[in-house]
């Protein structure tokens, strides 16, 4: 069953049904608004990003030091995934090859957990505090996570590897260098992220969390 989401939850589950949740807001009408303001800063997104986006936004939570916590059956007591989200953003900055597109949806993957962790304090020079390498080994259970991805009929064309500090380093460098007004529009990406991924994870866990902010995303799409 690895790679795991949660406890009893696989990656692939959660990936799938946050798409699923994230196509309530994520419509045809959103792509076309989101893609007209984008090229009027001369930004083309083929629109097969938004969708990607949404389904490999956890792909981070692929990494060996996460997976360790579960057993083959995604049986793990308490499971932490503090800054998945960087392995997630390095993973798309390095499979687009568009440099501005690259980083709107770096940027995304980077803020989808931005209620928690601010992303403001990330430094060019080193890892945050508590890091691990082995966060960055995505290319055992991202694999995994492709490979059954792609057999159950989805497009997917990206490559997945073990990721480094250089990687990280190359990538938080080219954002704290860029200032573009283009880059406020990573929201586009965002948007359909935070509700996929806080709705599949509500229905799909049964979590009591975020109980309020939960019940305004129900009221919001209809669910």
């Amino acid at each position: 069953m690895k790679p795991c989401a949660f406890t009893n939850q696989t990656l692939v589950d959660h990936s799938i049904g946050s798409l699923n949740y994230a196509k309530m807001v994520m419509t045809s009408s959103y792509i076309d608004v989101a893609k007209r303001r984008l090229e009027k800063f001369g930004v083309k997104v083929d629109d097969s990003l938004f969708e990607l986006s949404v389904l490999l936004h956890d792909i981070g939570k692929a990494g060996e030091y996460y997976q360790k916590q579960f057993d083959d059956n995604c049986d793990g007591r308490s499971p932490s995934f503090i800054y998945h989200e960087i392995g997630s953003a390095i993973f798309f900055y390095n499979n687009i090859k568009d440099e501005r597109v690259k980083k709107l949806i770096a940027l995304a993957e980077l803020n989808h957990l931005n209620a928690i962790r601010d992303i403001s304090s990330l430094s060019v020079n080193e890892f945050p505090k508590g890091y691990n390498i082995r966060m960055l080994k995505l290319k055992r259970y991202g694999k995994a996570l492709l490979d059954t991805l792609r057999d159950k009929g989805f497009d997917i064309h990206f490559n997945v590897r073990d990721y480094t500090f250089d990687d990280y380093r190359r990538m938080i460098l080219d954002i704290a260098n860029s200032n573009e007004p283009y880059l406020k529009l990573y929201v586009f990406f965002l948007t359909p992220i935070i509700v996929g991924d806080n709705l599949d994870s509500h229905f799909a866990r049964g979590l009591g969390e975020r109980r309020r902010f939960i019940e305004i995303l129900k009221k919001e799409v209809g669910v």
